[in-house]
C-alpha cells in the first residue's frame, strides 16, 4: 500500500463551544452547560481528521498574527504547516458554536484571516505524483478554491471539493473535480432545488440534474451517506446507530477520512463507507478535532 498523501488548502478558525440544554430562539438568553476553546475550520478539521487516520497532510492556510498556540496545535496532531502563513493584520478565524444535548448546533463564524489566502499562496506544485489527493473547501475565496481546483488537475491530483459553504462553483470548476462531497441542503443550493429529503430524495435530484464532476457523495448525517458515480448504480451505505452528543465536526472527519481511503488507493465505495464509521464515531464525543477517531480507534470500532 501506497504512502498516503494529502494536501488540504481551507480554513483555520479557533473554535469556541458552548453546549446547552435546548439552542436559544431570537431574541432568548441561555445560559451554558459547558464550555470548550480548540482549534477548527473546515481546512484545519479535515487535515487533523485525515493525519490522524495516518495520512502525511500538508495545509495550506492563513491566520493571524495570534495563531501561536493554533499552529502547534495542529503540528503536533502531525499536519505539516509550513505553507501556513500569516496575515499580520488579520485575527485569526472565530468559530462561535452553541450545541444543544441532541447535539444539534449553530454556528456563527467571522472569517478573520481566511479572507487573506490568495491564489498567490498556493504553491506552484500542489503535489509531487499522481494519485495524492487535495482536499479544499468553501471556507475561503472562490477564486482559490477554483485555482486550487484546476491546479490539481493539471497535476494528477485526486481532487476532492466539499462545497460549504454552499455556493455553485463555476462548470469548469466542477468538471475538474473527481469527488464532490456536499450534504443535502449544500446539494439542493448547487442544483438549484428544494432540499431533498434523505436518501431517496438525493438519489433522484440527482438522477434529474446530473452535477458535471466525476462523483458525488452526499452526506446524510445519521443517515450515512450516498455514492454517486457514472455508469454505477447509486449506493445507499447506512452509518452504524451511536448516541450523538456533538455533530460539530462530523462533516469535516467525514472528508478527511475520504481523502485518507482514497490517498491509499481505495475505490470511492470503500472510501466513502469508512468514512461513514469515521464521522459516527466523531459525533460520540465533543467538539469537533477533540473527536475524531485515530486508525486504532476507527479499526477497533464494531
Amino acid at each position: 500500500m501506497r504512502e498516503p498523501v494529502v494536501t488540504v488548502v481551507g480554513s483555520v478558525n479557533r473554535d469556541l463551544v458552548l453546549t446547552v440544554e435546548e439552542l436559544p430562539r431570537p431574541g432568548e438568553t441561555v445560559l451554558a452547560r459547558g464550555f470548550v476553546e480548540g482549534v477548527g475550520g473546515k481546512g484545519a478539521n479535515q487535515a487533523v481528521a485525515a493525519a490522524r487516520l495516518g495520512s502525511r497532510v500538508r495545509l495550506i492556510a492563513r491566520v493571524g498574527a495570534d495563531a501561536e498556540a493554533v499552529l502547534r496545535s495542529l503540528a503536533a496532531e502531525g499536519v505539516d504547516v509550513g505553507a501556513v502563513r500569516t496575515a499580520p493584520e488579520s485575527a485569526t478565524g472565530i468559530a462561535s458554536v452553541v450545541v444543544d444535548r441532541a447535539g444539534e448546533n449553530t454556528i456563527v463564524v467571522n472569517p478573520g484571516a481566511n479572507a487573506e489566502l490568495s491564489v498567490a499562496d498556493l504553491p506552484r506544485r500542489l503535489v509531487r505524483s499522481a494519485g495524492e489527493v487535495v482536499l479544499v473547501q468553501h471556507e475561503i475565496a472562490a477564486e482559490v478554491v477554483a485555482a486550487t481546483v484546476l491546479r490539481a488537475r493539471e497535476q494528477g491530483a485526486v481532487v476532492v471539493l466539499n462545497p460549504a459553504p454552499a455556493r455553485p462553483p463555476a462548470p469548469e470548476v466542477l468538471a475538474a473535480v473527481d469527488v464532490l462531497v456536499p450534504n443535502l441542503g449544500e446539494l439542493a443550493t448547487l442544483l438549484g432545488a428544494q432540499p431533498p429529503v434523505g436518501p431517496a430524495g438525493a438519489r433522484e435530484l440527482l438522477a434529474r440534474a446530473a452535477l458535471p464532476c466525476r462523483a458525488v457523495v452526499v452526506t446524510l448525517g445519521a443517515d450515512g451517506a450516498l455514492v454517486v458515480r457514472p455508469d454505477a448504480p447509486a449506493v445507499h451505505l447506512p452509518a452504524p446507530a451511536v448516541e450523538a452528543v456533538d455533530t460539530v465536526g462530523a462533516g469535516d472527519t467525514f472528508c478527511g477520512a475520504l481523502a485518507d481511503s482514497l490517498a491509499r488507493g481505495a475505490d470511492l465505495l470503500a472510501a466513502a463507507e469508512r468514512a461513514v464509521r469515521a464521522a459516527s464515531l466523531a459525533v460520540t464525543g465533543l467538539g469537533a478535532q477533540c473527536a475524531m477517531p485515530t486508525a486504532a480507534q476507527l479499526d477497533a470500532a464494531p
